[in-house]
């Protein structure tokens, strides 16, 4: 398993600061859900899941490594060779994250293209990625928001937040050009536009995060689960969904 994370936003030691406290809280979560009882891994592989070659794995905001870990370890059970790439955590400018990600697909490629498995905002980050030409064999999403008019209100206002704090210098942030100005405008054209790979989408309508409606997309194929936000990294159902793209 490789992971890759942006060394500018790990040389940066505010944004190092961020990540950390971001692992710190997903390791909390982890420890309250071994208490509470956490979702069973899928106890057997079929044989028609398995397959081999580069995925990678790219995490949204304030995904870490480690919050990764049940979709790193599920896909290596499937046979691939797994690459986590989370984009620092998720909350950078979208058109120097499509770029970063861009570079970690083109490394791991073998010559026959990568499978690439992404949660919330790191769906957005990898169909923007492949629309910029990465070699990309196919693409699944998990929980993440193509139509952004659907997004909830407090999810406008923590990404107004977000590119107030990065347009006062905080490093590794998104800046509020971002959201309307020219520097993004092909990362926010890129989130609607079609996908030359075979494309699955799997959605929740538990999800509390992103609504469920902002991840159905006319171009892919469309997957309904259960559980919430989170429960997509791990959910057994969510896992085998994950393992019924690959394979397909």
């Amino acid at each position: 398993m490789t992971v890759f994370s942006p060394t500018a936003w790990a040389a940066t030691p505010a944004t190092a600061a961020v990540t950390a406290f971001a692992d710190v809280c997903g390791r909390l979560t982890a420890l309250v859900g071994a208490v509470a009882g956490r979702p069973e891994p899928p106890a057997e592989v079929r044989e028609e899941w398995l397959g081999s070659g580069p995925v990678v794995l790219v995490g949204g905001v304030g995904t870490t490594p480690f919050g990764l870990e049940p979709l790193r370890r599920w896909v290596e059970r499937l046979g691939y060779d797994a690459t986590v790439h989370t984009a620092g955590v998720g909350t950078g400018c979208g058109g120097r994250s499509v770029e970063q990600l861009r570079e970690v697909i083109e490394r791991v490629d073998d010559g026959g293209g990568v499978r690439v498995v992404a949660h919330s905002r790191g769906g957005q980050f990898s169909r923007a990625a492949i629309a910029a030409g990465a070699p990309v064999r196919s693409l699944v999403t998990l929980g993440t928001p193509f139509d952004m008019q659907r997004m909830r209100p407090h999810l406008v206002v923590a990404a107004t937040f977000i590119g107030a704090v990065g347009s006062l210098g905080f490093p590794g942030l998104a800046t509020l050009a971002c959201l309307r100005g020219p520097c993004c405008a092909e990362f926010r054209d890129a989130l609607r536009a079609p996908v030359p790979v075979p494309f699955t989408s799997v959605y929740t309508r538990g999800d509390q995060v992103v609504p469920w409606e902002a991840s159905v997309d006319d171009g892919a194929r469309n997957i309904e689960v259960g559980g919430g936000h989170l429960g997509l990294l791990e959910r057994r159902d969510a896992l085998h969904a994950v393992a019924d793209a690959l394979a397909a």
